[in-house]
């Protein structure tokens, strides 16, 4: 059997192509997916366009970890009960041994490797260190999947792994449903944050963008947000009390400096987007203000499980971050889109 996948030949700019493959030969512990869409991550719009911070990636490479498709064969007859279940892709492959593993922390596992400088972990797998799913099929570890409950749409399905990583960034923040949460950035994480935010009945929940960000925070306005800013002074202009948590998406190096301004004492700054620029925050502020700095870095099992379940709650407004889906056949188009910095996901369907 041959199918096509797009895959991205080396780590210039716009270097894709389709291309046609034969389905191996299932090994015991794999099976096959017929994928029926993909959401294009940040990650996957670095590649395309040939952004630096990408020499960890293996090239030539299929694109797309964000997927959703139906199992349609297995390599071990013990595992047919996996058969025709529609399923979404776990792209870490852990040790499931390190300290992390045990503690069901799989975003930090490195096999069991100490690192000095704090590199993309060696568990990021599909489509990053193995063929991703933007393509017709895709092969998978049986442990990778994770079956989806009927009430979740395809187009909400593929883009819930970055809704579990704008989940994880949340559980940072003990009790957030009820405290006073400012979301930095309104591209497809930060907005999935502020819809998991208003889902759980927040009502405190605030967005941050800036002049080019109108539409996205118009669209956060309809997810429920309930006041937009496009500066810092606008925030402080109101009769502002301080924010108990700020979740920065953006990662911009002059948010922390900000975070410390517009935080009550004890407040927590969560750092979602990734920089490598330094920031530099007066060392008193911290101390004096008894602010607590978090990073947030991918997802968990047991967090993309979760985020599942909410999916199929009415509640969270999920289904609004789509913003376009685009065919299989015109996926750099559904590229171009997302590097326009549309309001929400683009998703690809097959």
């Amino acid at each position: 059997m041959k199918y096509k996948a797009l895959v991205k030949n080396s780590a210039a700019k716009h270097d894709v192509k389709f291309v046609e493959y034969e389905v191996p030969e299932l090994k015991d512990n794999e099976c096959l997916i017929r994928v029926k869409a993909v959401g294009i991550c940040g990650s996957d719009l670095h590649m395309y366009d040939g952004h630096g911070g990408y020499d960890w990636v293996t090239y030539p490479l299929v694109l797309g970890h964000e997927v959703v498709g139906e199992v349609i064969a297995v390599g071990n007859h013990n595992a047919t009960e996996y058969l025709s279940k529609r399923v979404v892709i776990d792209p870490y492959k852990s040790c499931g041994q390190c300290d992390f593993c045990l503690r069901g922390e799989t975003n930090r596992c490195d096999f069991n490797e100490f690192r000095t400088v704090k590199t993309p972990i060696e568990a990021l797998r599909y489509g990053f260190r193995e063929a991703g799913g933007m393509a017709q099929l895709m092969v998978v570890d049986i442990k990778n999947i994770i079956p989806i409950d009927q009430n979740v749409s395809d187009g909400v399905a593929a883009i819930s792994e970055a809704l579990a990583v704008s989940y994880t960034a949340v559980k940072k923040v003990e009790h957030f449903h009820s405290k006073r949460i400012l979301v930095v950035g309104p591209g497809p994480i930060g907005l999935g944050v502020a819809a998991v935010l208003i889902g759980s009945g927040n009502k405190q929940v605030d967005m941050l963008g800036t002049a080019v960000d109108e539409n996205r925070l118009k669209l956060s306005k309809l997810i429920g947000i309930k006041s937009t800013f496009m500066s810092e002074e606008e925030i402080l202009s109101k009769d502002f009390k301080g924010y108990d948590a700020i979740i920065d998406c953006s990662g911009h190096p002059s948010v922390p400096q900000m975070a410390v301004r517009l935080l009550k004492r004890g407040g927590q700054l969560v750092l979602v987007g990734i920089n490598s620029v330094p920031f530099s925050i007066a060392m008193d502020q911290i101390v004096r203000g008894e602010i607590s700095i978090d990073g947030s870095y991918g997802i968990t099992r047991r967090n993309y499980e979760e985020v599942l379940k909410l999916a199929a709650i009415p509640s969270y407004p999920f289904e609004k971050l789509i913003a376009e889906k685009v065919p299989f056949t015109q996926c750099t188009k559904g590229f171009e889109k997302a590097l326009n910095k549309v309001s929400g996901k683009v998703v690809i369907t097959m």
